[in-house]
């Protein structure tokens, strides 16, 4: 048995055809037939079976076990083949999410610049989400993240970085601008600047509002955190963004959520438990996780 024969039968299990297999291959048909042919006696059982040689291949009860198996052992070859490939490689694969890159990518970059490891790095910002599907799919080599939540997992390793509470934005001439603390309730009938869609301060102000049965009158959907920080400037309404993630205005206030009811950023790194860095990768993430505290 080899990977070639186990792709070969996976395509052939898929489209049921012999000449379809062999010209997605660019192989001859006797190249697939032999394939079978071996990996069923490998075996000692019909891996696939067909009425007559019109009908479409059927796949027998053993060969659907081996389908199945098959598919995740040729993923994990690809993988191999990256990993492999990927240890020569000088450079360590970064990922932020938005608010990650906007809480802490200038001080990884500052921090790796005076370590004269920039040219070390590369580094992308996308959603935690993705992010955390490309470093499962070997694209990245460590992600750092941001979640209402601390995540478990059983194939990544995560590790701690910080904690951020949400707050709430102010213009000086707003009415709530004099609180000390902000109660859910606060809200109610209030015009919110908040963020985009499946962003996460946009996530944890519906929670928030949920968990009171408090309705947010939002009047606008900013795509980042600056923008509703500007917007809250011109007192168009309040903000409700993640502490530390906007430089404040001169007629802007931060206040605090009553902390009953606080609502938490965690910030994370995730490395995959399958990676083995070389030495100048482990150099990188390890001086990821000493950045942490830093201002």
């Amino acid at each position: 048995m080899n990977e070639r024969d186990l792709k070969y039968f996976c395509h052939l299990v898929e489209s049921g055809n012999y000449t379809a297999t062999a010209k997605h291959f660019k192989v001859t048909q006797p190249a697939i037939s032999a394939a079978l042919k071996r990996l069923e006696k490998k075996y000692a059982t019909q891996l696939m079976t067909h009425q007559d040689h019109r009908s479409r291949l059927i796949t027998t009860a053993a060969g659907q076990v081996l389908y199945i198996k098959a598919r995740k052992l040729i993923q994990e070859f690809a993988q191999v083949d990256l990993e492999v490939k990927h240890a020569e490689d000088q450079k360590v694969r970064l990922g932020f999410s938005h608010v990650a890159g906007g809480l802490w990518l200038p001080r990884v970059i500052e921090t790796f610049a005076h370590h004269n490891l920039l040219q070390a790095v590369t580094t992308e910002v996308s959603i935690s989400e993705q992010l955390l599907t490309k470093l499962r799919h070997h694209k990245l080599d460590a992600a750092i993240f941001s979640s209402l939540q601390p995540l478990q997992s059983d194939d990544l390793q995560v590790f701690p970085l910080e904690i951020h509470p949400l707050c709430v934005l102010a213009n000086t001439q707003h009415p709530l601008s004099h609180l000390d603390l902000i109660q859910a309730t606060d809200l109610q009938g209030v015009s919110v600047i908040a963020r985009e869609p499946h962003s996460l301060p946009n996530s944890a102000l519906e929670r928030y509002c949920l968990q009171s049965n408090v309705r947010s009158k939002i009047i606008y959907e900013a795509p980042s955190s600056q923008l509703v920080e500007k917007l809250v400037a011109r007192n168009l309404g309040i903000g409700f963004v993640i502490d530390g993630s906007v430089s404040i205005s001169s007629n802007v206030v931060k206040i605090p959520l009553q902390p009953s009811q606080a609502i938490n950023c965690y910030m994370q790194m995730a490395v995959r438990k399958s990676f083995i860095p070389n030495e100048q990768q482990l150099q990188c993430i390890e001086l990821l996780k000493k950045v942490k505290g830093q201002d």
